[in-house]
């Protein structure tokens, strides 16, 4: 069998495999299937010995990745009654490697950063762009790709525009704040976002900068649309403690794990467009919680 047989074969499989697949949510589906695709071309999905998959793992060099893809590859293997004891103990194996490496920065991450309540008190003295910057971090879990916003005064200018956009025209009758979030990270994967605001402060925040329809909520001074470097930029110098977005993350989702909001922390996977896989290794920063009986 060549190449691009195996291939081919491996690609039926997975969209097979994605069919029949039940008792996992759509995102999760999505995860496994995506990782699948990028092994495709290196692996003989139903081979007989887990030996040529584990040699293949092993040249990944982030034991996270590691661990996601084996998972994946062990979902299907087990779908077409394919034996993998031994990918199963090394994904075992690799799962106590990052359980470890997770504690040691957990505990590094917890001492230093802010609790949840404290981040709202230093977002509430906030103002103007600084303030709506940093609730959409803290109330939602955005990244700064996420917010590079367009301002429009109409759903449909929102809807129609290919960026992301925030809509809110404060003389409509009952004012509200629609994002259309279309130029981010994940987007292949996740897909459009929206998102309501109602929050009478942050409208009243929107309001007060007078932005004219169609221009940008953080413009550069002639008035075009910021690029991502200088989000990231921005980011760094005007988000609360100059933590930047994924600190910030990691405080929101320690505060509803122990608040136990685990629903809650399914919306922000998608808000975030973040596997709940993710959300509970690379952004929790509590090492007390059982993360592989949530996941699985």
């Amino acid at each position: 069998m060549n190449s691009s047989e195996n291939v081919d074969k491996n690609l039926k499989l997975i969209e097979q495999f994605e069919t029949e697949l039940e008792n996992v949510t759509d995102s999760t589906k999505k995860e496994y299937c995506q990782k699948l695709r990028q092994m495709a071309p290196h692996l003989n999905f139903l081979e007989e010995s887990d030996e040529p998959v584990i040699e293949f793992l092993n040249s990944i060099e982030n034991p996270n990745t590691r661990s996601n893809k084996a998972f994946a590859l062990l979902r299907l293997r087990r779908h077409f009654n394919v034996c993998s004891d031994k990918l199963e103990e090394y994904r075992d194996a690799q799962k106590k490697i990052i359980r470890s490496h997770r504690k040691e920065k957990a505990k590094s991450n917890n001492e230093c950063l802010m609790c949840y309540d404290d981040l709202l008190k230093e977002l509430d003295v906030l103002q103007g762009r600084k303030y709506i910057m940093n609730y959409l971090y803290c109330r939602h879990g955005l990244r700064n790709k996420d917010i590079n916003l367009r301002h429009f005064r109409t759903t449909r200018a929102g809807q129609e525009s290919n960026e992301n956009a925030i809509v809110y025209n404060p003389k409509a009758k009952k004012p509200k704040t629609m994002l259309y979030i279309n130029e981010y990270k994940t987007q292949k994967n996740y897909g459009p976002k929206v998102i309501t605001v109602q929050d009478p402060r942050f409208q009243a925040e929107l309001n007060n900068l007078n932005l004219k329809n169609g221009a940008y909520l953080f413009a550069l001074r002639d008035g075009t649309k910021p690029t991502d470097n200088y989000m990231n930029t921005r980011a760094r110098k005007d988000s609360i403690k100059q933590y930047g977005e994924g600190r910030i993350a990691k405080i929101l989702v320690k505060h509803l794990i122990e608040n136990k909001q685990f629903h809650a922390i399914e919306n922000l996977s998608k808000q975030r467009g973040t596997a709940l896989g993710t959300l509970y290794t690379h952004y929790n920063i509590m090492d007390n919680l059982d993360v592989d009986a949530v996941l699985e």
